[in-house]
C-alpha cells in the first residue's frame, strides 16, 4: 500500500518536468517573436521617409502579422503538435492573397526595377505615354507626376516599366522647332535674321552658350517653311516658348511686309 504512491509520484515527476519544459520553450519563443516584431517595427519607421504614411503603416502591420505566426508555428511545434495541417491552409490563404494582390505585388517589383536601373530621378521632365510631367516622388507603388498645368498624376510603377520613357531632361537641355510659314515674295534673308533675333531675345530660356538656327524645311511656288531651331533647358516651356516665337515673328513679318 506504501509503494502506490512513491510509484505514481516517480512518474508524474519526470511528465511535469517535461511538460514545464514544454512550457518554457514555447515562452521563449514568443518572447523572441516579439523582440524581433518590435525589430521589424522600427526598422519599417526609419525608412518611412521613402513611404508614405499608410503605406508604413500597412508594412508594419503586414511584417508583425507574419512574424507572429511563424512565431507561433514554431512554439506549437516545439509543444509537440502537427502543424502541418495548419501550413496547408496558409500555403492555400498566401496563393489566394498573392493573386488578389497580383497588381500591388508587380507595383512593388517595378519599384525595385526603377531604382536599379534609374531611369529618371526626382526633377526630371518625364514622358510616360500620354503623361507629362516632372517626376516629384517615387513610391512603392506609383510614380508621381506634376504636369505643366500643375495638375498631379500618379503612373503606376507597373506601367513605368512596360512603357516606353523619355526622360526630356539631359545636360544639352531639349531642342524644339518651331515651324513659321512664310511668303515666298518675302527676303529670305531678312525673316532668317528677324527670326535669329527673336531666339536670341529668348536666351535666358535657352541652354547657355547654345546659338539659335533657322532651315527651311518646305518649299513651294507660293510659300516657305521654315523651322526656329532652339534648344531650352526647361521642357515644360515648349509650348509657351513656341506660341512667344510666333507672336513675335508674326509682328516682325508685318514690319517685314510694309518695309
Amino acid at each position: 500500500m506504501i509503494r502506490i504512491p512513491i510509484i505514481v509520484y516517480q512518474i508524474a515527476l519526470p511528465v511535469s518536468m517535461e511538460l514545464l519544459l514544454k512550457i518554457a520553450i514555447v515562452g521563449l519563443i514568443l518572447l523572441a517573436t516579439w523582440i524581433i516584431s518590435r525589430i521589424l517595427r522600427s526598422l519599417v519607421s526609419k525608412a518611412k521617409s521613402k513611404l508614405s504614411s499608410s503605406m508604413s503603416r500597412q508594412i508594419r502591420r503586414l511584417a508583425t502579422w507574419i512574424t507572429w505566426f511563424i512565431g507561433i508555428l514554431i512554439a506549437l511545434s516545439q509543444a509537440g503538435l502537427d502543424v502541418t495541417i495548419l501550413l496547408t491552409l496558409v500555403v492555400l490563404g498566401a496563393i489566394v492573397l498573392a493573386i488578389a494582390l497580383r497588381n500591388v505585388l508587380s507595383n512593388l517589383v517595378s519599384f525595385g526595377v526603377i531604382k536599379s536601373y534609374e531611369p529618371f530621378k526626382l526633377g526630371d521632365w518625364v514622358q510616360v505615354g500620354k503623361f507629362f510631367g516632372r517626376v516629384v516622388d517615387i513610391t512603392w507603388v506609383d510614380t508621381v507626376l506634376m504636369t505643366p498645368d500643375n495638375e498631379t498624376v500618379y503612373v503606376p510603377n507597373s506601367k513605368i516599366t512596360q512603357n516606353i520613357i523619355i526622360n526630356k531632361t539631359t545636360p544639352g537641355g531639349t531642342r524644339i522647332a518651331i515651324s513659321i510659314v512664310i511668303n515666298r515674295a518675302l527676303d529670305l534673308s531678312e525673316v532668317e535674321k528677324a527670326l535669329l533675333d527673336i531666339g536670341s531675345e529668348l536666351k535666358e530660356e535657352l541652354i547657355p552658350e547654345f546659338v539659335p538656327e533657322v532651315r527651311v524645311t518646305n518649299l513651294n511656288t507660293q510659300s516657305v517653311r521654315l523651322a526656329l531651331l532652339l534648344r531650352i533647358s526647361n521642357p515644360a516651356k515648349g509650348k509657351l516658348i513656341a506660341s512667344m516665337v510666333r507672336k513675335r515673328a508674326k509682328e516682325r513679318l508685318d514690319e517685314i511686309q510694309q518695309s
